[in-house]
């Protein structure tokens, strides 16, 4: 699935189908937001989730497709963890569970100026990164190095009712990039490397999302068992997913995870040229066993 408005930018999009062809999968592309009939998804045996980038705009509207296409065909991700996953308190369980994530700072429509003194804090050691918890493509998202700026722009967040993060902009990325790690179907299919978004203008795509520069990356070692511990515990908390992204980003003291990215990540399949062949393959497996 996509939307309307990702309809044709979806760049993983023509490999997937591709690979649907070649592994004899029958396959039909359809946007969320389009009025489709119950029959329509109850046709599915699978509903896949790709890039249904605008969800976050009207996330009542896709709270409900969820749930309905839920009960109508075999969501994948299914209902529960899409749920879950689109907002980012989510790394407070993570934290719970023992995985290490980027310092985070939650700050609710509903609170008093406490948390002013934890953005000063974290701006005394550098830049912020200020962004909604509710949000896809990095839009509404920041890097600031004033308190003023940061201060304006929570509060701009939750003026709209929004709950927000901050959180320290981490300056290794500047020389050695953000870490993303791929799994198919409960697998490690392939990596890549994010150049620093928030360092230069954004290249707005659509109104969807920032442009990034993506780039093939052996993950480290260390990478690696943190995207499998990651990856460990999502599969005992929901079972084996069909897709999940594990982004990482560089410390001194190791890996940190700054995202769990299991609704509507791209999986940049031109990144490594198994890429295709696993998620046909994890689709395929999922058919078999109905998820």
């Amino acid at each position: 699935m996509t939307s309307r408005a990702a309809w044709g930018i979806d760049d993983d999009m023509p490999l997937l189908k591709a690979a649907l062809d070649d592994a004899g999968i029958l396959w039909r592309e359809l946007a969320w937001d389009d009025d489709l009939d119950d029959a329509i998804w109850a046709s599915c045996a699978l509903s896949v989730v790709r890039s249904t980038w605008d969800y976050h705009r009207r996330l009542d509207d896709f709270r409900a497709w969820i749930d309905r296409v839920g009960r109508l065909s075999v969501l994948a991700n299914s209902a529960a963890v899409l749920r879950w996953n689109i907002d980012k308190h989510y790394l407070l369980e993570a934290q719970a569970a023992g995985l290490p994530i980027v310092p985070t700072v939650f700050v609710e429509p509903s609170t008093d100026d406490s948390w002013v003194s934890q953005v000063e804090a974290l701006l005394s050691s550098g830049h912020v990164v200020v962004k909604p918890c509710v949000s896809a493509g990095s839009n509404d998202t920041e890097r600031h190095d004033e308190v003023e700026s940061a201060v304006q722009h929570v509060r701009d967040l939750l003026d709209a009712t929004r709950s927000v993060m901050v959180q320290p902009y981490l300056s290794r990325v500047d020389s050695d990039d953000e870490t993303g790690l791929v799994f198919m179907g409960g697998a490690f299919s392939h990596a890549f490397a994010k150049g620093p978004l928030l360092s230069a203008p954004k290249d707005v795509a659509g109104d969807l999302f920032a442009r990034e520069r993506i780039d093939p990356r052996e993950p480290s070692s260390a990478e690696l068992a943190l995207g499998e511990r990651a990856m460990a515990w999502l599969d005992q908390r929901f079972g084996t997913l069909l897709y999940a992204r594990i982004d990482l980003l560089p410390t001194n003291d190791g890996p940190v995870i700054v995202e769990l990215e299991l609704t509507e990540p791209s999986l940049f399949l031109a990144m490594h040229p198994a890429a295709p062949s696993n998620i046909a393959r994890a689709i395929g497996a999922a058919l078999d066993r109905g998820i």
